[in-house]
């Protein structure tokens, strides 16, 4: 149980504070859900949605920082007494933890703009990006809440590790189906969409899975 380590229970007091207040009348968090379900309008009327603004670029750091700590307690048997005796290499190891889905959300972000723009998709590539990041902000605060949960023992790490797994792979799905809409022109698109699947998502997550495993 990691209740009684100081530093990770303030932390995630400080997080749990900032959604809340991004979750009010105009808040980030409350602006993502209508982002989600507009695919057609390319023009962004909050200057939130026309870029990475505080919110959004904290909200995006809270779901690297919980998504490394659920892997690291779920790889390292001995988490427990790395994090309450922290080190150097402690660092160094959840380092690489959030690592990987900094990597996974830059990698992607940067495939489908390269995609979009052989296609001269810029308009339709950009009520993606707004999907793109609403969809991994709004995974921020279920990804604390999940490490939070496992701080006050009510989860094990294992069962930790598969709700974060559970909460990426939905991310994931709505982000291809939202492409979908988004991108429709006939049957021509499902061959285009399952070779980036392929090339883009489904390799990438299966050499992740080994390396894991």
């Amino acid at each position: 149980m990691l209740s009684f380590i100081p530093y990770l229970v303030l932390i995630s007091l400080v997080c749990f504070a900032a959604d809340l207040y991004f979750c009010g009348p105009n808040g980030v968090i409350r602006r993502q859900l209508v982002n989600l379900l507009d695919t057609r309008n390319e023009r962004s009327f909050s200057i939130d949605e026309s870029g990475f603004s505080i919110g959004s670029l904290a909200l995006l750091a809270q779901w690297f920082f919980y998504f490394g700590l659920i892997l690291f307690t779920y790889v390292d048997s001995e988490f427990y007494e790395d994090l309450n005796n922290f080190s150097l290499e402690t660092l160094r190891q959840i380092g690489i933890c959030i690592a990987v889905p900094l990597i996974w959300f830059i990698g992607q972000w940067i495939l489908y703009h390269w995609w979009t723009y052989l296609f001269q998709e810029s308009g339709r590539a950009k009520i993606l990006s707004r999907i793109y990041r609403a969809l991994h902000i709004l995974s921020a605060p279920l990804a604390m809440l999940v490490f939070m949960f496992e701080m006050t023992g009510m989860l094990s790490p294992d069962y930790s590790y598969i709700l974060l797994i559970i909460i990426f792979i939905i991310a994931q799905i709505a982000f291809i189906l939202s492409g979908i809409r988004i991108f429709w022109s006939g049957i021509g698109t499902i061959c285009f969409i399952i070779l980036y699947l392929c090339a883009f998502k489904i390799a990438p997550f299966l050499i992740i899975w080994t390396k894991l495993g």
